[in-house]
């Protein structure tokens, strides 16, 4: 088995996607990272050591079923901050939301401009550059507000994913610790079995 992983490494017929995970797709998932480029630098200016992450919905607008009527920004960050980082962003005329339940998502959040929703940081191994969220981490992410806000549809979910790891390769691996850390990693790989059987 490891000589034919070798052997199909070797000839470019196999990429490494992840620990013990390998994919046939040559090409690596790059994010568009202008949706959250303003934000991401407006926080660093105020708070230079606040660890967190920052990801939209406007990221992943190309891979899309349906395009939602509104994008959705989300901010992790250490619970114990979310106060501070709400009344800064309101004051810089931002549309915040902290960590809302399904029932005020559904009230609030399609009546504004461009929402942010902020949610406690959970502990990731996945590498970030500048705040910037990786795929791996936001489609873990984006399931798990598919469950708590009814963000988007399983059927949209399925459609967004299958459209990224079809014809990009991601690390598997990264995005199964992620899943596990936010107690889903059966519900994430049984999904993925569900899309590759599909196709």
């Amino acid at each position: 088995m490891k000589k034919n992983l070798y052997l199909l490494k070797k000839n470019e017929a196999m990429y490494s996607a992840g620990r013990g995970w390998y994919s046939n797709i040559q090409k690596e998932f790059e994010l568009n990272i202008e949706p959250t480029e303003k934000i991401i630098k407006l926080l660093i200016e105020k708070f230079p050591l606040l660890e967190f992450s920052c990801w939209s919905t406007e990221q992943l607008k190309g891979f899309f079923h349906h395009l939602p009527s509104q994008f959705v920004t989300f901010i992790y960050a250490d619970k114990d901050f979310l106060s501070a980082l709400r009344d800064f962003l309101t004051e810089n005329y931002y549309n915040i939301y902290l960590n809302p339940s399904k029932i005020e998502a559904e009230k609030f959040i399609e009546l504004k401009t461009k929402p942010i929703i902020l949610r406690p940081f959970v502990s990731s191994r996945i590498s970030k550059e500048k705040n910037l969220t990786k795929i791996e981490k936001i489609l873990v992410d984006l399931f798990m507000e598919m469950k708590k806000i009814t963000l988007i549809g399983k059927e949209e979910y399925i459609k967004i994913v299958s459209n990224i790891i079809l014809n990009y390769r991601i690390n598997m691996a990264e995005m199964l610790d992620y899943a596990h850390n936010r107690k889903i990693k059966d519900e994430i790989k049984n999904l993925f079995i569900e899309i590759n059987k599909i196709h």
